[in-house]
């Protein structure tokens, strides 16, 4: 059945009879936009200063070298990474009611009020836009619910994917792997090979080791994934077992759950990406930039017919400058 962009007494006639009904309205929830947002750097961008931010890396060699008695101290090399222009998308809903409908309805207000409410609707794109970051981390690109091609590359002249095998240094001809090696369901052995690649594939673009911080664990929200992420977290196991003094020798970490990451461009459910997993350090460059936070519009009256007309409106760019401090598996 297809939906609605008016309300009004004859698409809604059960909201203006005299019948008495019980009412059940959809959810929506965008507790996930708080959860998907902790993983990117987020900056609000002050009005009349553009529609684009360029996101730029750089680099430095890591260590400082021995000064000898009377010598010269060593010069250390600065370098230019890779850079990423984020640019700003707008987005907008709306709604129409009839002037009939604001005034007569006989059932609950709250059912009009709801409907009319548009406030979670920008919200709810953003952390479809965010997520779909990991959704399509295995792509340079994807078309949107709109028809859109979203860029989602890396800042690299190669423009690799943010999961990819050869990732590009701009100070040495070596590459990198954001690969979790064999791509495993998340397990326990599965986590380890994480650790093993964060401590050998996280590199500067001098190709010299880099300590990062990898602190969240990212799972679409399939309760066997999510179930097994918890087990280790909290060294939950069969109740049944011995295991007193057991102490969990996992390094901790947050888990992230984010249930739009196994969906479509278009919001749908992707079986496909249920195992999805991502290992993802606080230094990764992952990029919000918003320009315009979500608000709603004044309702405006149509002078001929007397409809209410409700929007809402928001805009933000995001984008991802270079790959190092994300590791993913894709299954």
């Amino acid at each position: 059945m297809a939906g609605s962009t008016l309300i009004s007494s004859l698409a809604f006639s059960d909201l203006v009879d005299t019948t008495k009904r019980i009412h059940k309205m959809g959810e929506y929830l965008v507790d996930d936009l708080a959860a998907v947002k902790q993983l990117y750097k987020v900056e609000m961008i002050p009005n009349n200063t553009g529609t684009q931010r360029i996101h730029d890396e750089y680099d430095t060699e890591t260590y400082a070298h021995l000064k000898v008695e009377g010598g010269d101290a060593t010069k250390v090399a600065v370098i230019k990474g890779w850079t990423k222009t984020a640019t700003m998308r707008r987005f907008a809903a709306e709604i129409d009611l009839t002037h009939e409908m604001s005034k007569f309805a006989t059932s609950d207000a709250n059912i009009v009020s709801k409907m009319t409410s548009l406030s979670k609707y920008i919200p709810q794109k953003q952390a479809l836009d965010l997520t779909h970051r990991f959704t399509f981390a295995t792509s340079t690109s994807y078309t949107d619910m709109d028809g859109e091609t979203v860029d989602v590359s890396m800042g690299s002249t190669t423009s690799t994917a943010l999961v990819d095998s050869t990732q590009d240094l701009t100070g040495s001809t070596s590459t990198y792997s954001t690969v979790i090696t064999g791509t495993p369901q998340f397990s326990m052995g599965a986590f380890q090979i994480a650790r093993e690649r964060a401590n050998t594939q996280t590199v500067s673009n001098f190709n010299e080791r880099r300590v990062y911080n990898y602190k969240y664990v990212v799972t679409s929200d399939d309760p066997a994934t999510v179930d097994a992420v918890q087990i280790l977290l909290r060294s939950k196991t069969d109740p049944t077992q011995d295991n007193s003094g057991v102490v969990n020798p996992t390094p901790p970490f947050v888990h992230v759950i984010l249930p739009r990451l196994a969906t479509t461009a278009t919001g749908a459910h992707d079986s496909t990406k249920v195992k999805w997993w991502f290992y993802v350090a606080e230094e990764a460059s992952l990029y919000l930039d918003i320009y315009e936070a979500p608000y709603m519009k004044a309702a405006d009256e149509d002078v001929h017919n007397d409809t209410l007309t409700f929007g809402t409106r928001g805009a933000y760019a995001i984008c991802c400058v270079v790959a190092r401090g994300c590791l993913g598996s894709c299954p």
